[in-house]
């Protein structure tokens, strides 16, 4: 990866500090089966010395299966309940009432504008984020951390005008590519805003992330549980091609099924869909009037374990992404981590964050976003490419500098120290 652009701070980490700390995450919902990127980041931070992590939620999470390794978390998850708001945001407009009207009043100012749904996300947030704030107090927490810089992060910024607690966010792809009320607000009262790609700094940038406080740090992995295996792509016979994604537009399947369609050099891709979603009937429909059903096979959602198994056995990972008309996006998929990790070529849309990691012909293949013509032609470069074991060791050796765990980790403390220590020195 190129060097970081002046001003921004890179990943090389802050020094260590003996003073232990207590850091709140917080989440829209938690635990969830999309986002184990937050729980594994919660996992390497506290393991690091003298951290303690508080996860903190604002909704129910709409999953009934829970990854195992999210199990020991939920007792210690705190949410309130919307009585708890209430009663929350009472003893708050007694103890602070100037605060507590001006956070209402910019809330409503930022949102001005936005749909009733907006709106009414906004306002339960912004309630529940009083009782966040006596959680914080109560708990000692010295730091909050938002994963997603729309609703979570209205939260926290609430919680650091009340409690003067210090707060940072993770920026990802629908929070800031498709909702963007209050987010200039945000950017601009929090400690520091994590980028997760170089794309993420520019766009945040606009928004009023200050370059000094933009820290570039891409998603970490436990890399000991990718076991990295190269492997060829068969000349000849099937080609095991897996799609790991929730069923929603912007993650392109239709440009995928198209592409088999219309192009005879994939007719030896064999695509296994992983995952779950409100297109599920209507893309199984598609696939039908295409004519591809041979080729293509829905296996519906599955678990972490599942996920890694199949990144064992598949020889390809592709993420044809897309940029919806009201910006929804990716950020940077997961799953092309994982698959890097594993040994997995990889074919990905153009989009945001994606090419940090997917090169053109040095860690994978990339087309345009909705080119069902350049989606093909990326997948038929891979399939001649002379040596698809180069591009697995280059991508590999990439996800071990900027993902791995135990790099990521060390810096998120250093950084959440720092800003907890002079939160600290400024409330003293």
């Amino acid at each position: 990866m190129e060097r970081v652009a002046p001003g921004v701070t890179d990943v090389t980490g802050a020094a260590p500090a003996d003073a232990p700390v207590r850091v709140g995450y917080l989440m829209s919902r938690f635990p969830t089966l999309t986002e184990t990127f937050i729980l594994r980041e919660m996992q390497g931070v506290e393991a690091e010395p003298g951290v303690e992590i508080v996860p903190m939620s604002l909704f129910p999470t709409p999953d009934r299966t829970v990854h195992e390794d999210a199990v020991p978390w939920v007792p210690r998850l705190y949410r309130p309940s919307i009585p708890d708001a209430v009663r929350s945001t009472l003893r708050w407009l007694v103890r602070r009432p100037v605060r507590t009207l001006g956070i209402w009043g910019r809330m409503l100012l930022d949102h001005r504008g936005e749909g009733p749904a907006t709106i009414a996300k906004a306002v339960t947030t912004t309630a529940l984020a009083f009782a966040h704030a006596d959680h914080v107090e109560r708990r000692g927490i010295q730091h909050v951390h938002a994963h997603f810089a729309s609703l979570p992060a209205l939260a926290a910024w609430a919680v650091q005008r009340l409690t003067g607690v210090p707060f940072s966010t993770t920026a990802h792809a629908h929070d800031v590519f498709q909702h963007q009320a209050g987010l200039r607000t945000k950017l601009r009262a929090a400690s520091f805003v994590i980028a997760i790609s170089r794309y993420h700094q520019m766009f945040l940038a606009h928004f009023g992330a200050a370059t000094g406080h933009t820290r570039l740090s891409p998603l970490g992995l436990d890399l000991q549980r990718y076991a990295f295996r190269e492997r060829e792509i068969p000349r000849e016979g099937p080609v095991d091609v897996l799609f790991v994604s929730s069923l929603r537009p912007y993650k392109g399947h239709r440009f995928l099924f198209r592409a088999l369609a219309e192009d005879p050099r994939l007719a030896r891709l064999r695509v296994d869909v992983v995952g779950a979603g409100v297109l599920q009937e209507e893309l199984e429909r598609e696939v039908a009037e295409l004519g591809v059903q041979d080729q293509v096979v829905f296996s519906g959602g599955r678990t972490q374990e599942q996920v890694l198994e199949r990144l064992g056995q598949a020889h390809v990972l592709v993420q044809p992404s897309i940029v919806e008309a009201d910006g929804h996006t990716e950020g940077l998929p997961t799953t092309l981590v994982e698959a890097a990790a594993s040994g997995v070529t990889m074919v990905a849309s153009r989009v945001t964050g994606v090419p940090d990691l997917v090169r053109e012909n040095e860690t994978g293949f990339l087309a345009d976003p909705g080119d069902v013509t350049g989606l093909a032609d990326a997948l038929a470069r891979l399939l001649g490419h002379p040596d698809p074991r180069a591009l697995q060791r280059a991508a590999r050796a990439h996800v071990e500098e900027w993902h791995d765990v135990r790099r990521v980790s060390p810096r998120l403390v250093g950084w959440f120290r720092e800003s907890a220590l002079a939160g600290d020195a400024a409330r003293r």
